[in-house]
């Protein structure tokens, strides 16, 4: 007999992304995000690899109605909860983040929040976003740090590598598995910004259990499928040792632990052309 039906209430992953991971994760990082971007009433913002939105919900209200934010993802799912989720001020467009389809020198910031890592050409990517920024226009850049610096993803991915199969652990390490510090500088110079500055930002993350946190995690994306194909016998030992391995982080609440990653910020400076 299979074990529990974990699947994503609603219209799927996204849904359940926008309801159980944005609270948790992004919303906190999108805040440190946009503060570290110095984000000014009236600014043109676009938001690269937008997923549920976000980044852009807040920078709209940052730049206030006489600003205009843009959101862009490749994917339709992510962007249906997007507009679902969204101020119907913002336009929300679907793009891959190395063809963004905007004129040159069309926004004064541009965000990227745990995008990046998950482009497949991220040289490209950047290039394109530098053409659509004003001249001293900004991008501001969040991934997540390494996963052995964030301990509670390395015991998720931990037993699903065993319970379920090291491609179900694979999908939740490669959010991990974006550059680095040094990758960071060495990209954004690369691809013509100044001014790079990089620095670690913590997030504070808390869920009912140990449990949930992973059944959030399983149904917000393709895991629900694999992760129901356990018995019940097997799927509740792994809940077990879930559990067992993140009891340090364990309270009268739940549990909760701090998140890393990275946030790079950079100008775009002035082609030499330009004067």
């Amino acid at each position: 007999m299979g074990g529990p039906r974990w699947q994503a209430a609603g219209d799927g992953p996204a849904s359940a992304y926008e309801k159980y991971l944005v609270p948790a994760f992004f919303t906190g990082c999108a805040e440190q995000l946009l503060e570290l971007a110095e984000v000014k009433p009236g600014e043109r913002v676009l938001d690269v690899a937008a997923g549920t939105g976000i980044v852009a919900r807040l920078a709209a209200a940052r730049v206030g109605p006489e600003g205009k934010v843009t959101g862009t993802d490749v994917d339709e799912g992510m962007l249906a909860a997007a507009s679902a989720a969204g101020p119907v001020e913002i336009d929300w467009r679907q793009a891959d983040a190395t063809s963004l389809p905007f004129p040159d020198g069309s926004f004064d910031l541009v965000t990227c929040q745990q995008g990046l890592q998950f482009v497949t050409d991220t040289p490209a990517a950047l290039d394109e976003m530098r053409r659509v920024l004003a001249p001293e226009g900004r991008v501001a850049i969040a991934v997540w740090r390494g996963i052995e610096v964030n301990p509670a993803f390395v015991a998720v991915v931990d037993v699903l590598d065993r319970y379920v199969g090291t491609a179900a652990g694979m999908v939740l390490r490669e959010p991990f598995a974006g550059p680095d510090r040094a990758d960071l500088h060495r990209l954004l110079t690369a691809a013509g910004y100044r001014a790079v500055k990089v620095r670690i930002g913590i997030v504070d993350v808390r869920f009912p259990s140990a449990s949930e946190f992973l059944r959030r995690e399983v149904v917000s994306t393709q895991l629900a499928e694999p992760v129901s194909g356990l018995d019940a016998a097997r799927h509740e030992e792994m809940t077990a040792e879930l559990e067992r391995t993140l009891a340090p982080y364990t309270d009268d609440d739940g549990i909760a632990f701090p998140f890393q990653t990275w946030f790079a910020v950079a100008r775009r400076g002035r082609d030499l052309e330009e004067g």
